[in-house]
């Protein structure tokens, strides 16, 4: 637990940061479970004895990985969406963090979504399903709170909120779209909020 612990407090190495990115790659790209050790060092052209210096097993890569993408998420949410004052706002906000996120680094939105293992992190959900979750859950709170969406079932709210979102990334990430989604962002907003609005 210590040796992960260090990556998030920024003293990584080079050498860290390439052996962290080449586990990321191949966690979706071959899975977890598939991915062995010496896959990790030969793409990230290490050897052995750096990776262990760094990460006592893969399971510990693997929430060193998971810790550093909840972080991003967290630290992105807080700073480009809590700062919004309407709940219109706050949407258009997490659509375009969560689009520009793919955009920019579509491997870790992938690892997000679909790569973390869940035996290695004690969970059930993924991100979009856990912090994700209750990032979009205290959008529509207090959205409700204000009266400025439908006053039902909270999860009816998050649905059309979530599911656009990530379906729109999974089909970027699939190849299914050419374009970038920022330049959709606003008309994903818009149609989420349509779906949601009082």
């Amino acid at each position: 637990m210590r040796r992960y612990a260090a990556y998030q407090a920024g003293g990584e190495s080079q050498i860290k940061q390439k052996i962290f990115a080449a586990a990321r790659r191949l966690f979706v790209e071959k899975g977890y479970h598939n991915t062995s050790i010496p896959d990790i060092v030969t793409e990230a052209g290490v050897s052995i004895g750096a990776l262990y210096h760094y990460f006592e097993s893969k399971e510990a890569l693997a929430k060193a990985i998971h810790i550093h993408a909840v972080q991003e998420f967290l630290q992105r949410f807080h700073r480009q969406v809590k700062s919004k004052h309407t709940t219109r706002e706050r949407i258009q906000a997490f659509v375009e963090m969560m689009f520009s996120w793919t955009e920019e680094d579509p491997v870790m939105v992938e690892y997000l979504l679909y790569a973390r293992p869940k035996e290695v992190l004690d969970r059930a959900m993924s991100i979009c399903s856990e912090e994700g979750l209750q990032a979009v859950k205290e959008i529509m709170i207090e959205g409700m709170r204000r009266g400025e969406v439908k006053q039902v079932d909270i999860m009816l709210l998050v649905a059309p909120v979530s599911g656009t979102i990530i379906r729109l990334i999974e089909l970027k990430l699939d190849g299914l779209l050419s374009y970038p989604l920022t330049e959709v962002a606003e008309t994903a907003a818009q149609i989420i909020w349509e779906a949601v609005r009082a």
